[in-house]
């Protein structure tokens, strides 16, 4: 399978965690601070492609966790940036840059 390329998509902010699921809206974002580190989020994402998959990523704002792959994150929620790219392997990989997800 050979990599999606996409025009931009704006990344569309979810608070509610029911609602990202329930959405099915290409590159929405859900972030899920975690209780014991609230610096530290699942940082939910739908594929920008927009073939509806979604998956989390581990990112720190303001920094990298250690543990695993995992992303910094920019702390905003108006305009987030992920830092390296988002790669989902043999299908869509790109960057999301001040709140617009941008294929490679």
């Amino acid at each position: 399978m050979s990599e999606i390329r996409t025009p931009p998509v704006t990344a569309v902010l979810f608070e509610d965690r029911d609602d990202f699921f329930r959405s099915d809206i290409a590159g929405s974002i859900h972030i899920a601070r975690h209780e014991d580190d609230p610096k530290e989020v699942s940082f939910w994402y739908r594929c920008p492609c927009g073939c509806g998959a979604k998956a989390p990523l581990s990112a720190g704002d303001g920094y990298k966790p250690v543990d695993g792959p995992s992303w910094t994150w920019n702390g905003s929620t108006t305009a987030p940036t992920l830092t390296p790219s988002v790669h989902h392997v043999g299908h869509w990989h790109g960057w999301l840059t001040d709140g617009v997800w941008k294929s490679c």
